[in-house]
């Protein structure tokens, strides 16, 4: 072990095995300090007087183990105040308590500032393992014990040196006892929970009552101190598990918002298919009734053309005949009687339609002239 300076010197001294000492008071301060008297003939409750310098003498009941009070001391600029107890007689609520069966005195050293203390307790810590030293602070703080405003040199023996020889024996053992965590760090560490890495943390816990509850490290060093049983588990940290939720939670969202991603591109290239599919058929019946609006237009057109080609032949017969139409303009009927003997100039054919292209033009050229009549033979 490696001591620092005057401190360390210090520690020496006062290295547990033997351990002693006792406060000092700030001067001009009120001060709370306990007085421990010695009692050895097995009582569990006693009296004492009390008395301090400048005060009227009090009592104080006191109970073991310590059979300590505590008492309010306000020293001046003296370097020094001793305080003395003796048992004493004492009548409470119709009741007597026995006289403790001892009598002492101690001193308080009076300073003005602990600053050579608190190095001292500093030092001291300094040479302990960090779990130790905070285990012993937090085992001397449930004690109340203040190990900054304490004179470890000091030979006298005060009921404090009980509880800090205390405090540092159990914590050896507490920390001796084995954690769930092993090794590892409490505070966080690897782990796995059902099969997924994660972050783990270490916990105390106590059976209060008959249930058992999670309780903090300093409430385990307290039960060790008095002790009680207490036991270790081992748990997911919130923060970590919460958020490991959270991830899981968008991890399955995502997934569902990729499933109905891909069914609604399905169900939308259903749709277009379907649509196109009827697109296409309209177009195709649009198509079809064109064909037909086409066909019977041309049919209507090559009746009407025919219909022009046939009357425009029955006129050119009836030239060459000599018939003329009647008055409904049907040709080949004879005029009627007493009708003008000079046939009406022909009417001018009318201009041929135009020849569609899957017909063939009419004859450009007027029919052939019939024969002339051949005289009788004589």
């Amino acid at each position: 072990m490696r001591i620092h300076g005057w401190a360390g010197v210090l520690w020496l001294l006062a290295a547990p095995g033997a351990w002693a000492g006792q406060y000092v008071l700030l001067a001009g301060q009120t001060n709370t300090v306990p007085v421990a008297a010695r009692v050895l003939n097995g009582e569990q409750v006693c009296n004492l007087q009390i008395t301090v310098p400048g005060q009227a003498p009090f009592e104080r009941v006191v109970r073991a183990p310590f059979f300590e009070a505590r008492i309010s001391l306000s020293p001046s600029s003296t370097d020094s105040v001793t305080v003395r107890w003796e048992g004493q007689h004492s009548r409470a609520n119709g009741a007597v308590v026995n006289a403790c069966p001892t009598q002492g005195e101690t001193s308080f050293k009076v300073v003005r500032d602990n600053t050579l203390h608190r190095a001292v307790w500093s030092g001291m810590l300094a040479q302990l393992a960090p779990a130790k030293a905070e285990c012993v602070g937090t085992a001397l703080a449930h004690e109340q014990v203040r190990p900054d405003w304490y004179d470890f040199t000091d030979p006298q023996v005060s009921a404090e040196d009980a509880r800090i020889e205390r405090a540092f024996a159990q914590c050896d053992v507490f920390l001796a006892q084995k954690k769930a965590w092993g090794t590892q760090n409490p505070k966080g560490h690897a782990c796995k929970v059902g099969g997924l890495a994660t972050r783990c943390e270490g916990f105390y816990t106590a059976r209060i009552n008959g249930k058992v509850q999670n309780i903090s490290q300093a409430a385990a060093i307290q039960r060790q101190l008095d002790n009680l049983p207490w036991s270790t588990g081992v748990r997911e940290i919130a923060a970590v598990r919460a958020s490991r939720i959270q991830q899981e939670k968008d991890r399955v969202a995502e997934l569902a918002a990729q499933e109905a991603a891909k069914r609604q591109a399905v169900e939308d290239a259903r749709l277009l298919a379907e649509q196109q599919a009827k697109d296409a058929k309209a177009a195709e019946q649009r198509a079809l009734q064109e064909k037909i609006a086409a066909l019977r237009a041309q049919i209507a057109a090559d009746k009407e053309r025919a219909a022009q080609e046939k009357n425009w032949l029955f006129k050119q017969v009836d030239k060459l005949t000599g018939k003329a139409p009647d008055e409904g303009g049907t040709p080949g009927q004879t005029a009627a009687p007493g009708a003008s003997a000079t046939p009406p100039a022909p009417a001018a054919p009318p201009a041929p339609a135009a020849t569609p292209p899957t017909l063939e033009a009419a004859p450009a050229q007027a029919a052939p002239a019939a024969p002339a009549p051949q005289p009788p033979a004589s």
